[in-house]
């Protein structure tokens, strides 16, 4: 009778044991599910004019190595020249780094900035690389643009883990309308930009909306698209540092 007594505990032991990992690996599963995208980008700090440098985004989510993003693309533009920016997808891929190859063809200082799209999440730091002979007038302006960078990126990587955003569209002839809420209220003083992507091509569309009053934006005069486009709303607000991308289709 001792013995059953003692083969009966010992079994429990091990259904408790087996049950405790189990419960561990979900909450750990859980866990990376919830975490935000991290990109370590790794970008030289200097280089000469026609020098071949390579472009690195390390990405992981948690304990997770994330070699499964949807798409990673490196925005490069010349000081005070964001507006010329080149949009460039990273062209070679090992496990979760993913990387590019550049050159440039003058002196200055340019920004690099990866827009990484994985598992549903966005994120897009940025850093900077010198070429050539730099002014000091210059390396005084992106220092201080250095600092407004710094403090929106920490300001955004804490509102995206919890702000909560609704977004509905409306498309008529020549306009689509997007009603926006954030953390279930309606969207005032916001910027919202459409980043556009053609289904059969790379070429990234940059749009920007109009607001028109209670949580509505419109993107005008869209009579130029036509076909079905994967798209990033990117949706700002200064006044609380609000920061988000929500990905959706948009079919014209």
């Amino acid at each position: 009778m001792k013995r059953l007594v003692v083969s009966m505990i010992t079994a429990m032991m091990v259904v408790s044991a087996c049950g405790n990992s189990e419960t561990d690996e979900m909450e750990m599963g859980n866990h990376d599910e919830l975490a935000p995208l991290e990109v370590q980008l790794n970008v030289p700090e200097q280089a000469e004019v026609g020098e071949e440098v390579q472009f690195e985004s390390i990405v992981t989510q948690g304990e997770s190595l994330v070699d499964d993003a949807d798409e990673v693309v490196y925005e490069v533009w010349l000081e005070g020249q964001k507006e010329a920016s080149e949009m460039i997808e990273a062209t070679d891929q090992e496990d979760n780094h993913y990387t590019l190859t550049h050159s440039f063809e003058e002196d200055g200082i340019y920004h690099v900035q990866t827009h990484v799209t994985a598992r549903g999440l966005h994120t897009m730091p940025t850093s900077q690389i010198k070429i050539g002979e730099v002014k000091q007038t210059d390396e005084a302006a992106v220092h201080k643009e250095e600092d407004k960078e710094h403090a929106h990126e920490e300001s955004h990587d804490h509102h995206h883990q919890h702000a909560d955003v609704e977004i509905d569209m409306e498309k008529t002839d020549h306009t689509v309308v997007f009603s926006i809420q954030v953390d279930d209220e309606v969207l005032e003083n916001g910027v919202v930009t459409i980043e556009m992507i053609p289904q059969e091509g790379n070429q990234h569309i940059w749009l920007d909306t109009d607001e028109i009053g209670e949580g509505k934006y419109e993107l005008k005069e869209t009579d130029d698209y036509s076909g079905q486009y994967d798209a990033i709303i990117h949706i700002e607000r200064e006044e609380d540092h609000l920061h988000e991308h929500i990905e959706v289709t948009l079919d014209f």
